[in-house]
């Protein structure tokens, strides 16, 4: 099961800041908007449980402007034909009690990989929900950059989670080695994950911890 969701991913592909980034790619709503999250992953695909408990919550970071709500339940954000590196992000929720957080909401937005975002639409946009575990995963493309005043932002993806009798998280993940991190306004070093390239995907792994 994994080769083979592996092959079918691979086949998927081989203000501060500036309102002009939005794109105008789509202006039809999703038809899957109400249905539960699409994973295409068995369990044993999903991200390992963390070894250890981190008790530090994540770090909050700014909304932006190019949030959208109503994104459709799905985790794989990425079609055939999108230009891009192919992305694999995963990880865990929990709490700062080391408990895993389950059938936690978490929408994601970001740019496509020219830096522009689709406002009209719900291109590289979705909602999916954490397993018993805790664990999510998202499949995607690693986001363009797009100028903010005079300077470029690094690559970067928005993430909301809403998870019953926790507070809102509103945060920013980005990647290592991006030579935009230095520097850009809004950075949080505790957000900047590690990444490896595998068969010409990159991934990257997050483990998002909420304040209990």
């Amino acid at each position: 099961m994994r080769d083979l969701n592996r092959r079918t991913f691979l086949g998927i592909g081989s203000t501060l800041l500036l309102a002009a980034c939005g794109s105008r790619s789509s202006t039809a709503a999703p038809r899957d908007a109400a249905t539960p999250t699409k994973h295409i992953v068995d369990e044993d695909d999903m991200p390992p449980v963390r070894a250890a408990c981190v008790v530090d919550p994540t770090a909050k970071n700014i909304e932006g402007p190019f949030y959208k709500k109503g994104a459709p339940h799905r985790s794989v954000l990425v079609e055939a034909s999108d230009p891009g590196e192919r992305l694999i992000l995963g990880g865990t929720l929990q709490s700062t009690r080391c408990e895993p957080i389950g059938g936690a909401l978490i929408d994601v937005w970001q740019a496509n990989a020219a830096g522009a975002y689709d406002n009209d639409g719900y291109r590289f946009r979705g909602a999916l929900t954490t397993d018993a575990k805790g664990r999510w995963e998202l499949r995607s493309i690693v986001p363009g950059r797009y100028l903010n005043g005079d300077r470029y932002r690094p690559a970067h993806i928005h993430i909301k989670i809403k998870a019953a009798g926790f507070a809102l998280l509103t945060t920013q993940l980005y990647f290592a080695g991006d030579p935009y991190n230095d520097g850009d306004p809004f950075i949080d070093p505790s957000l900047i994950m590690q990444h490896s390239v595998e068969k010409e995907i990159r991934r990257a792994r997050f483990d998002f911890v909420l304040p209990a």
